[in-house]
């Protein structure tokens, strides 16, 4: 099988065959690895496709239906033992696949690929020993935006081996809904008085301040004060009072933003509606940001993910590059505090916006009716 893949001067994969990709990260990576998913779809229909990604992130199978099966193992462990190695090794060899796509840049990704046995190891070219191990190398532009970094690898397969090319605009996230999850969402508006099949005069504002539990373990602070929230839900209050529209603030989050939400809640009166604690998986939460006209987050994975469900959207950018993690697409704005100098990716200073520059890029949204 190894001359037939990777050294025949045809280069052809057979109709039907077995693929591993692998793409170690949060909710957000996998969400921006789905264009590469989606590539490997369509140009390989009738193969077997499964996910490899970290413990925390399995849930991204909710939200896609690119995929067969997922694979959890827990790379970040720490410490990280040979023992640990051998055991992904196994469920790779074990696995049968056909093709290996990773996403890992570091010289340990080429070696375990190579090590796997996998006939057909795409990864990325990051020096003489990925191009020594890896049967098609693929390059690596860190520049791009994150979802077309990864794209490259599906790129590489397609060259390779003369596959079916998919459009541009299949390189951008796009997330699959699950119709009980909205249903279920329906429901939850309804229970908190909101008619999602509301009036074209009234939209819902949704507010998600969270990010995620281990940037902030990094050192990495991504979020904005919860003061800031909620001088921004009285402001839209004050908009909607001045222009006659109807703006429903519904505020949501995950477990690990409880301490932000209480506060927010605590302090904004009745100008925000609490969805807090209704969104029991990451289906839910497609379904809930579907429902809504417009998000205001921070850089998180629910950013992620409603890019990958053409939400209209304003995010809060600090220590992270926005251009790095959104595609260019007039419905996602981004505000970036990069007034310092330099900002670094663990200088602790978190994101520093005045809410009126953030009412206007809202402002600036809703006046285009064809983005909503």
């Amino acid at each position: 099988m190894i001359e037939d893949l990777t050294r025949n001067s045809q280069r052809r994969l057979p109709r039907e065959g077995r693929l591993l990709a692998i793409n170690f990260g949060g909710i957000g990576d996998e969400i921006l690895f789905l264009p590469t998913l989606s590539t490997i779809r369509n140009a390989l229909p009738d193969w077997s496709i499964t996910l490899m990604v970290e413990p925390r992130s399995a849930s991204v199978a909710q939200v896609t239906d690119l995929i067969d099966e997922v694979i959890a193992f827990d790379i970040k462990k720490r410490p990280l033992f040979p023992g640990d190695l051998r055991e992904v090794l196994s469920l790779i060899r074990s696995g049968g696949f056909d093709v290996v796509v990773s996403s890992g840049s570091s010289p340990l990704v080429s070696m375990l690929l190579f090590l796997s046995g996998v006939p057909v190891r795409i990864g990325y070219r990051t020096g003489a020993l990925s191009t020594l191990l890896l049967t098609d190398p693929a390059p690596l532009h860190r520049e791009q935006y994150a979802g077309h970094m990864y794209h490259s690898l599906a790129g590489q397969l397609v060259k390779s081996f003369g596959l079916p090319e998919e459009s541009d605009s299949a390189k951008n996230p796009r997330a699959h809904l699950n119709q009980d999850s909205i249903a279920s969402m329906q429901d939850l508006l309804a229970g908190l008085g909101i008619d999602e099949s509301r009036s074209g005069d009234s939209k819902i504002v949704l507010f998600h301040p969270g990010t995620s539990r281990l940037a902030v373990e990094k050192g990495i602070i991504k979020t904005w004060p919860a003061g800031s929230w909620v001088e921004l839900a009285a402001m839209l209050d004050s908009l909607a009072g001045e222009s006659g529209e109807k703006l429903q603030i519904v505020l949501a989050g995950g477990p690990d933003d409880a301490e932000a939400i209480e506060q927010i809640t605590r302090e904004s009166s009745k100008q925000i509606i609490s969805a807090y604690g209704g969104t029991k998986s990451l289906a839910e939460l497609a379904a809930l940001i579907h429902l809504s006209d417009l998000m205001v987050c921070v850089d998180s994975a629910p950013m992620h993910l409603a890019v990958a469900l053409g939400k209209p959207l304003v995010a809060l950018f600090g220590p992270t590059n926005p251009y790095l993690l959104l595609p260019d697409d007039p419905r996602f704005k981004f505000i970036w505090d990069n007034k310092n100098a330099r900002r670094e990716m663990f200088d602790g200073l978190g994101v520093d916006i005045a809410p009126s520059t953030v009412l206007n890029t809202i402002k600036a949204l809703l006046a285009q009716p064809a983005l909503l």
